[in-house]
């Protein structure tokens, strides 16, 4: 294929998503997600703490903040704030892209940077996640990935101030600031510890909820009961702490095994683990390891990438005649089951990487 010919079906790739990303959006009814941020933004509007007056808000301070802008910018335009809040979630993604194809030119990874780049920005999960369930989680996943690329450049603070940001606006990154400490000293425990230190303080102005914040921030748990192992561990017959502390136990195994793994990749392991692993359920889980996965890319990342899409047309479009045919949460488990089992053989088919390779920037490709 000539360049021409291929940059041109490039173009044509990433204008279909843009187009398809724009039409969701603009087509979008609505849900219980967007009718709390309109809720958390009036409260937040008028001084007041969004953990005492509503259980419809497990986030930061942060967000509610960015709600009440969102609102005030709608005031001032004209434009509903549900779009804005669509907008900015395009804007998110079209900066993981850059950041995706950056980030893939440092790489020896299957696909060609701007292969990459697309194979996020056209990602069915991406898009229905973002433009049609106007989940957040995308702005957390594209501060995680600037940490990264931050931290293979010897840039440990700017990196920590990314991790600390990633909390801020949705603490779907919680485990990873873990998986930054590499180097010795101070430096080290920099972006390891910073993030904790911010999140934690920026509850402060609301401690007299702090009973309302531990149960609707810390204990929150997605929807519980209904996936995974506890699943099947209650059918068994066993308490409900069985499936927190096999959890517990995942994590801590797996954050010991990836101190020693290719950062990038650790990210993705990490979430795998926590997909396949977690206590509870939230539609927007699936879009955690698209990112990354774009980066490392292979057939985990694709079959993962299908069934997930699948799930949420279901979950979220309910076709008529055809939502018996595509699948229930069990879908995107196995298939992130599969994914994690396919990147664990592929590792252990690798040679061992040392505490340098683990940390270093990667060799720029040609």
């Amino acid at each position: 294929m000539s360049p021409l010919a291929r940059r041109s079906l490039l173009a044509a790739g990433f204008a279909a998503a843009l187009g398809v990303r724009l039409g969701l959006l603009l087509s979008f009814p609505g849900n219980y997600d967007t009718e709390s941020y309109d809720l958390v933004a009036s409260i937040a509007a008028r001084g007041g703490d969004p953990y005492a007056e509503t259980t419809r808000y497990n986030y930061s301070p942060v967000w509610a903040r960015v709600l009440v802008g969102i609102k005030s910018l709608a005031a001032a335009t004209g434009i509903q704030p549900m779009l804005l809040v669509g907008l900015l979630l395009l804007a998110g993604d079209l900066a993981t892209t850059v950041l995706v194809y950056r980030m893939a030119l440092g790489r020896s990874g299957p696909l060609a940077p701007e292969l990459a780049a697309l194979a996020f920005f056209a990602n069915p999960v991406s898009i229905l996640i973002s433009s049609y369930h106007l989940q957040f989680d995308n702005l957390a996943i594209l501060l995680l990935l600037a940490a990264v690329a931050l931290f293979e450049r010897a840039k440990e603070l700017p990196a920590a101030l990314a991790l600390a940001a990633s909390l801020l606006i949705k603490h779907v990154t919680v485990l990873h600031p873990l998986l930054f400490r590499r180097r010795p000293g101070w430096r080290g425990l920099l972006p390891a510890v910073l993030p904790y230190a911010v999140f934690v303080a920026s509850f402060l102005p609301y401690a007299a909820s702090r009973d309302r914040i531990l149960d609707q921030v810390v204990r929150y748990r997605g929807l519980p009961a209904v996936y995974g192992f506890e699943s099947l561990l209650l059918a068994s017959g066993a308490p409900a702490w069985v499936s927190v502390l096999l959890f517990a136990a995942a994590v801590a195994f797996a954050l010991v095994r990836l101190g020693r793994v290719e950062l990038t990749r650790a990210c993705l392991l990490l979430y795998l683990v926590v997909l396949v692993c977690a206590p509870g359920f939230g539609r927007q889980y699936c879009v955690w390891p698209i990112a990354l996965g774009a980066l490392v890319s292979g057939p985990g990342f694709f079959l993962f990438s299908g069934v997930a899409a699948a799930y949420l047309v279901a979950e979220s479009m309910h076709p008529a005649g055809a939502i018996w045919l595509l699948p229930g949460w069990q879908g995107p488990w196995f298939a992130a089951i599969f994914w994690l089992v396919w990147e664990a053989r592929a590792r252990a088919a690798r040679p061992a990487a040392t505490d340098a390779d683990a940390g270093k920037i990667p060799a720029t490709r040609p």
